[in-house]
């Protein structure tokens, strides 16, 4: 599956890679993109073992903005 997770206050390189690493510790990625103009992560994973929501709730814990 594909999702993108939108992040409105990713505002650096330090930011996206502090995401990027909180999401490929997941088991069940496959790849990620990260776009710092549109604020935004695309994630390709393996629906059987990756929880998108659990993913985003991390995200959040870290104290970023996901809409």
């Amino acid at each position: 599956m594909k999702s993108v997770i939108k992040i409105c206050n990713m505002e650096s390189q330090n930011d996206a890679k502090i995401i990027q690493d909180v999401i490929v510790t997941n088991s069940g990625v496959i790849a990620t993109e990260i776009s710092l103009v549109k604020k935004e992560i695309t994630v390709i994973y393996n629906d059987s073992f990756f929880n998108i929501q659990k993913t985003i709730n991390y995200i959040e814990d870290l104290g970023y903005i996901v809409i």
